[in-house]
């Protein structure tokens, strides 16, 4: 289809009535990929270049999944996040990264 789908938007419902006393479970999986895969996107391809994505970094300067990952979860709690130009959105960076927070 040649399209970037948007991410699902988080829909918290209320139980059905005779239900509300039960007990319920969520259940999350999340993924993350080895900690040496560099996070770049594929500059050639038309598809992120036609929604506009661009480059951050070069290949070789682009933070791995293990620096990602360990310095979003130091940051866990301990940074402070400074307003968006965007309504309703606060950022911080990670590893050199914008990090959006929908509020």
């Amino acid at each position: 289809s040649r399209i970037i789908p948007d991410s699902p938007a988080a829909r918290v419902r209320q139980p059905p009535e005779d239900q509300h006393q039960a007990t319920r479970l969520g259940v999350f999986y999340f993924a993350l990929s080895d900690d040496d895969v560099k996070l770049a996107p594929l500059a050639e391809s038309p598809v992120l270049k036609r929604v506009g994505i661009k480059q951050q970094f070069k290949d070789n300067a682009a933070p791995t999944m293990e620096a990602w990952r360990k310095e979003r979860t130091a940051r866990y709690g301990q940074s402070e996040l400074k307003p968006s130009s965007e309504k309703g959105i606060e950022e911080e960076i990670v590893a050199g990264v914008v990090v959006k927070h929908f509020n």
